[in-house]
């Protein structure tokens, strides 16, 4: 639905430019209830709705918050993985002074995201652990050497979890060219992650119909952003953990297709077909609220009338006001006039 929209705005682009070159530089109130009458016309005739873009995305967007809570936590919400940790947090409960051990590990390990981290809780090591990278499980080994057992353990039923065509997701792709040791099968594919990111996203940008034109501002900045966003994509897939870089990849690749679908149905639709179906809806949802065509016509007329009387109005009241004392006999004479011409009209 999001996309079908973003395609239509596109074909409706052309007349939508034409009413704002017509109204180029009229910023009176007649002229803009007309400019605002004839863009929801061109929305009508097309059925577009200016919002229908985006509301899938408010649909999604409480998926989203909910799977990154998830994703960041996964012990928190799925019991099978947290039960792996217990013999490791038992293990290091067990070692004297480990809250300060700890502290000087999640430093050595460069473990981000703990707010106000209390190392006595098994939640907080739990939370540690599942952030530490294959790089900070060596760390942890010199950490705690009594046991390195249950780190090995631990970590190799990680590793297992997290696995996907040889890679650890909870690595980012820089982690895991770091720790390949000469495997150029692994490292290959780490590299190939940030390179699809980008690829994806640019091709997807291509694919997007543009809505300005190629002389306008917005059009520049557009195609700058166009450009831009996927070497994001692209940096981020490369400096952040594996998996986020893969569903970035697999994300941009449904979109991709998506867009060629609807293209190809664009391409062989009858407008004049798909213009008679859409005047015939909009005629049956102003039936439904009592409203014809000629009705709305008439309001509008009557609209704009209003706006331009209540205009001349204004400069009438500043003319006739003109110079007169507040209070003295000649803005009383001026407000009678006013309003003797106003009941004439």
């Amino acid at each position: 639905k999001q996309q079908k929209m973003s395609k239509m705005m596109s074909v409706v682009q052309p007349e939508m430019q034409k009413i704002q070159k017509k109204y180029q530089g009229k910023k009176d109130t007649a002229s803009m209830q007309k400019m605002n009458d004839e863009t929801q016309a061109v929305y009508e005739k097309y059925g577009i709705s200016p919002t229908g873009s985006c509301l899938p995305l408010l649909i999604q967007l409480p998926i989203i918050w909910g799977l990154y809570q998830v994703v960041l936590n996964v012990p928190a919400y799925v019991e099978s993985v947290r039960n792996v940790f217990n013999p490791l947090i038992s293990a290091i409960q067990g070692v004297a002074g480990y809250e300060g051990l700890m502290e000087g590990f999640v430093s050595a390990a460069g473990i981000q995201r703990l707010v106000n981290p209390v190392y006595s809780s098994a939640n907080t090591l739990i939370d540690v652990f599942y952030k530490t990278s294959t790089n900070g499980w060596a760390i942890l080994k010199d950490t705690f050497p009594t046991c390195v057992d249950q780190i090995n353990t631990v970590s190799g039923q990680l590793d297992h979890m997290n696995s996907f065509l040889g890679l650890n997701l909870s690595n980012s792709p820089i982690e895991i060219i770091k720790g390949a040791n000469g495997q150029i099968g692994i490292i290959i594919i780490a590299i190939l992650i940030p390179v699809l990111a980008f690829l994806s996203s640019y091709l997807t940008t291509k694919l997007t119909p543009q809505q300005t034109d190629d002389n306008s501002t917005m059009s520049n900045s557009l195609k700058t952003m166009n450009l831009v966003m996927p070497i994001f994509s692209a940096v981020l897939s490369l400096s952040f953990a594996t998996g986020i870089g893969i569903y970035w990849v697999f994300n941009s690749v449904c979109g991709c297709v998506i867009r060629l679908v609807i293209n190809k149905k664009f391409n062989k639709m009858d407008f004049e077909e798909y213009l008679a179906k859409n005047a015939e809806k909009a005629e049956k949802k102003r039936e439904k609220r009592g409203v014809t065509s000629q009705q709305l016509t008439e309001n509008a007329r009557i609209s704009t009338k209003n706006i331009k009387m209540q205009s001349s109005n204004e400069i009438d009241e500043a003319n006739y006001n003109k110079d007169a004392v507040p209070g003295s006999l000649r803005e009383k004479a001026n407000l009678v006039k006013k309003y003797n011409e106003q009941n004439n009209k």
